[in-house]
């Protein structure tokens, strides 16, 4: 029976275990990040749990199983019991889930999911699949004369801004998609359904020549009001970094960029549809998106040097926004895009960053 028990303990349950979290990963990649912060919550409640039950008495007794243990061989130097090979190999797994969550982001989970559904060799060659996205470009300005001056540190000074831009990203749902040296591509992707209501989700998005019939706009209009209000809190907190900050101090930077230098970024957003899926080879592959929708928030990055402003929205994005979002934007042109067929509107959003004061240090809690 104590073995029965044994066995069931120690190897049934935890590869039982293990096989829920394979089965978690295979459905959706992403959720590998989730059970990673579980896990590690879990050893955090534990070691809380023990610091609360131990007394003088279970600390003496502890003191003496450490030691007999110790003398089988069955407690290494420090004290610390060996944790059990299906522990280590449950972590381990999760990790690995988490590594390709990180390297692949939610433009890779499709490709990731298809062949841990496969039991056959890895073929990251999936078909692409049609999407409906909401598209953010944003670039860092004056990067050549960044990378120049800064040399071998211009790489903590793209992932100190990356950390501002995927954190808030992040916050307001959506998904870094490219890093590309000094730029990144971000995506709020459209649902199919509302996942709250369930109802069939559509857009008024020109599409192939077919327009689509709105049923369910509220799961919409939210997302894209995150998508432009994420870009306008990262301006801020690009703004309001003490890390970021430290740049305006930099003898080299100052020198070659005026003394009123400060890091700043531009913006382009744009809706529409793009195929998502793997680029590359067997040798490298990407999960990213392509479209001409893609390329047009790139051009209209690019164009806000040309109109001096920080925010560039077409005017097909602005038709997605609530009223209180569109009323805070300012149409400044029409124009007709390289790769665009129709004229677009441009719109921006009127901001003054530089009277963002930096935040100071945190004050410790009484």
């Amino acid at each position: 029976m104590m073995f029965s028990y044994d066995a069931n303990e120690l190897v049934l349950k935890p590869l039982e275990k293990m096989v829920k979290r394979v089965e978690i990963i295979r459905k959706n990649p992403l959720e590998a990040i989730r059970l990673e912060e579980e896990l590690l919550q879990r050893e955090v409640d534990l070691l809380r749990k023990k610091s609360q039950e131990e007394n003088d008495y279970i600390k003496e007794t502890r003191r003496l199983l450490d030691y007999l243990l110790s003398c089988c061989g069955l407690r290494n130097k420090e004290g610390v019991e060996p944790p059990m090979e299906t522990i280590i190999l449950e972590k381990t797994l999760v990790k690995i889930g988490t590594l390709m969550a990180l390297g692949f982001g939610e433009a890779g989970t499709f490709i990731i999911a298809k062949n841990l559904e496969s039991t056959e060799g890895v073929n990251p060659m999936v078909p692409g699949r049609k999407v409906t996205c909401i598209f953010g470009f944003c670039d860092i300005r004056n990067f050549t004369d960044a990378t120049e001056i800064l040399r071998e540190k211009v790489m903590v000074f793209v992932n100190q801004i990356a950390e501002i831009v995927h954190g808030v990203c992040d916050d307001f749902s959506g998904s870094a998609n490219k890093n590309i040296g000094d730029a990144f591509l971000l995506v709020w992707k459209l649902p199919e359904r509302h996942p709250y209501t369930g109802k069939e989700v559509a857009y008024r998005i020109q599409d192939d020549g077919e327009t689509k019939e709105i049923t369910d706009t509220e799961i919409i209009t939210k997302t894209a009001d995150m998508a432009l209000m994420s870009y306008l809190k990262i301006i801020a907190n690009i703004n309001k970094s003490p890390v970021i900050a430290e740049y305006r101090r930099h003898e080299g930077l100052l020198a070659r960029l005026g003394k009123h230098y400060r890091v700043r970024m531009g913006f382009g957003l744009h809706q529409g549809w793009a195929i998502e899926g793997a680029i590359g080879t067997t040798y490298k592959i990407d999960a990213s998106y392509l479209s001409p929708n893609v390329n047009l928030a790139s051009r209209l990055e690019a164009a806000t040097k040309q109109f001096g402003v920080p925010i560039l929205v077409s005017g097909g994005m602005i038709e997605l926004l609530s009223k209180r979002f569109q009323d805070e934007c300012r149409r400044i042109d029409r124009v007709t895009v390289k790769g665009s067929k129709q004229p677009i509107d441009l719109w921006t959003v009127d901001l003054h960053p530089e009277a963002l004061a930096v935040d100071g240090p945190k004050r410790p809690k009484d």
